[in-house]
């Protein structure tokens, strides 16, 4: 194969890839601090993922049948996370670190002769593992040194602004909005029911809005068709799913995921709510559809 097409397929790999195999993938080559830094989130979240574990078998076990088998597991994921907090005192001790990816299989770290692959012990929650990992590395400004230029974009808002829904009254019922948002009921009944709700739709959509167009600016593609909200168990967050590639972020959004065909309809508003737009067409969302009167 020549040198162009290996170029070209190894391109398509990496534009294919989310943006935590991209991270990965660039700290194989980086130098051993950020490697060191990377290795210390992903362990330190790992140990955090363990130690709950352990905590959710005691607690089943109180109640359970097989309370044996539950605790003999909590012992040993109790165990497992004692090791990694070995392997965090030796990179500490300043041993080097070593990343390393594999084909449809997670990627590892090798420290002192001891690999840990950064797998979550419930496979379906890998993915809240992985945004766990780039939130606490990329929060110490990591992740900038490891994006390339062409990953760089337009200033956005770093935390969703401080949400202040305006109001009018009509003939037609009251409808409350926000930047081009909008949220019309047939009625003002219970007009406090209404506020409350108004307020939190627009306050999780600016959020939402927000993360998104954060992932945007650090090369993530949003497949717009494709979004969707999952529930993390035993967590207030919820998994937003950006694209096939297995991109995703943590947002609270209750309303969000609780409302049957919110996301889709919200979509128009959130591709738009950054895009520059000087007078960005309203984006109408009635509230008996929704099912909220």
């Amino acid at each position: 194969m020549c040198t162009a097409v290996v170029l070209l397929v190894a391109a398509t790999a990496l534009a294919e890839s989310s943006r935590y195999e991209r991270i990965v993938q660039a700290l194989e080559s980086a130098g051993p601090e950020l490697r060191a830094s990377f290795a210390r989130s992903a362990l330190l979240e790992l140990t955090e993922v363990y130690l709950a574990e352990a905590d959710l078998a005691r607690a089943e076990a109180r109640d359970s049948a097989e309370a044996n088998r539950l605790m003999s597991w909590s012992r040993a994921v109790e165990r497992y996370a004692a090791q990694l907090a070995l392997v965090l005192d030796d990179i500490a001790f300043g041993y080097p670190v070593a990343l390393r990816r594999y084909p449809r299989e997670v990627a590892s770290v090798s420290v002192a002769g001891r690999t840990i692959m950064l797998a979550h012990p419930r496979r379906q929650q890998q993915a809240v593992y992985e945004q766990s990992v780039l939130a606490h590395f990329c929060g110490q400004g990591r992740c900038r040194e490891l994006l390339a230029p062409g990953d760089q974009q337009a200033a956005i808002p770093m935390s969703a602004g401080r949400v202040a829904p305006t109001w009018e009254f009509t003939a037609a019922g009251p409808r409350c909005s926000h930047q081009a948002l909008q949220l019309a009921f047939s009625a003002a009944v219970d007009l406090g029911r209404q506020r409350a709700l108004c307020q939190q739709l627009m306050a999780e959509a600016e959020l939402l809005a927000t993360e998104l167009a954060w992932q945007q600016r650090h090369g993530v593609a949003i497949d717009w068709q494709a979004l969707a909200v999952r529930a993390v168990p035993r967590r207030p967050e919820h998994l937003v799913l950006l694209n096939s590639a297995g991109d995703s972020l943590l947002a609270t959004l209750p309303l969000v995921h609780g409302s049957a065909g919110l996301l889709q309809q919200l979509v128009p508003w959130l591709r738009q709510r950054f895009s520059g737009e000087q007078a960005p067409a309203p984006v109408i969302l009635q509230a008996s559809v929704l099912g909220w009167e």
